[in-house]
């Protein structure tokens, strides 16, 4: 499980803030309308989704194998906040390249405002997680 931490860990401070950061620059740079986001722009989402799986894989195991005070403080309140920014994370990933999403009236603007969103909720999920 440590290994499954680590990943976690490095993917989440280090190489997913810097991928949100490209692809946004990347679709707002390339957007035109009416065609189909380019398919690694696609699998982007599938990089939030596996990054928010590591991180219940490991909040599971820690839920399953801790008792008492540990196990409450995954439950206490600054530390559930990353479980469900985390997965509030991972819907705003799937709506950052989605045309038909609610943003999708901003045009060229609406990848741009839901990765400035993913990377707000990115951060603000690390900062949660390192205060613990």
């Amino acid at each position: 499980m440590a290994t499954v931490f680590w990943v976690h860990s490095i993917f989440g401070e280090r190489v997913l803030p810097f991928l949100i950061i490209l692809m946004a620059i990347f679709l707002t740079v390339t957007y035109k309308p009416g065609i189909e986001s380019p398919r690694f722009a696609r699998l982007f989402p599938v990089l939030v989704d596996l990054q928010v799986g590591l991180g219940i894989i490991y909040w599971s195991f820690l839920l399953w194998n801790t008792s008492g005070a540990s196990q409450e403080r995954l439950f206490s309140f600054p530390f559930i906040l990353h479980p469900m920014l985390g997965i509030l994370a991972a819907g705003v990933g799937h709506m950052s390249i989605s045309a038909e999403g609610p943003l999708a009236k901003l045009g060229r603007w609406g990848p741009l405002v839901t990765l400035t969103l993913l990377l707000v909720l990115v951060l603000s999920t690390v900062l949660v997680a390192l205060q613990n």
